[in-house]
């Protein structure tokens, strides 16, 4: 599969805004406005699910008794798969692991007004049933309840950023479809810098070459019941919208 680097996908860009001419060469100032503009429009396309085609597994260790712990790169959670990183979102296929028994257990994400809603949150239990995971920055501050009475190994699921280009001459490594959807994308992004309209058939291919890849990343959905409701066997209240 041919590579191509940042700089050539911001040349074809220009070029199909009609900003370059063939055979010309874009200004150093414009070369650095366009990255600039490639690296935010990934860094957008991170916060989009469907637009990110992988996911990453941070194993982490929860502490006996621990309410509170933050993930990501100061967190107190201490990865032991690599670095820690701040996720992007974290998602509902995360579990946790028992290490003395080795059986894994999923765990439901709540948000912050069902976790208010728990009157004791100092409870123990063996493992633990909910997790709220407030989005802060730089790391994020996760709750879980009840509070686990052992050593837990948990993995936290999440979307793997899209990786952004250093400069010019950084390679783009992406699986295909990706460099199609980059350079028609990027020419709508950067075409009021330049005071340029994109013509309709750009727009088009922008919009279906994403859309191309949203589709390829969309995650087999499974019609079944929620685990939760099948594996304890509560029942759920409509009126505070847990189980």
């Amino acid at each position: 599969m041919a590579t191509y680097t940042a700089g050539e996908q911001i040349n074809r860009a220009l070029r199909l805004l009609g900003v370059l001419a063939e055979g010309e060469t874009p200004s150093a100032s414009v070369s650095q406005d366009s990255l600039m503009a490639l690296n935010q429009m990934i860094d957008s396309w991170n916060t989009e699910r469907l637009a990110v085609f992988a996911t990453i597994d941070q194993i982490c260790n929860w502490p006996v008794g621990v309410i509170n712990a933050t993930l990501g790169p100061s967190g107190s959670l201490v990865r032991l798969n690599g670095t820690a990183v701040r996720p992007i979102l974290v998602d509902d296929a995360t579990y946790f692991k028992d290490p003395g028994t080795g059986v894994s257990y999923g765990i439901k994400l709540i948000n912050q007004q069902q976790y208010d809603g728990i009157a004791v949150k100092t409870v123990t239990s063996t493992y633990p049933q909910v997790m709220f995971v407030n989005n802060t920055y730089p790391d994020f501050d996760i709750y879980i309840y009840p509070r686990p009475t052992r050593l837990l190994e948990f993995h936290f699921i999440s979307v793997q950023e899209l990786t952004q280009p250093a400069n010019l001459s950084t390679d783009i490594l992406f699986p295909p479809g990706y460099l199609r959807a980059f350079t028609y994308n990027l020419a709508c992004e950067i075409a009021p810098e330049f005071g340029a309209e994109p013509s309709p058939q750009v727009q088009r291919i922008a919009m279906y070459s994403k859309r191309n890849l949203k589709r390829i990343n969309n995650p087999d959905d499974v019609m079944s019941m929620p685990y939760s409701l099948i594996a304890t066997r509560q029942r759920f209240n409509v009126y505070a919208g847990n189980f």
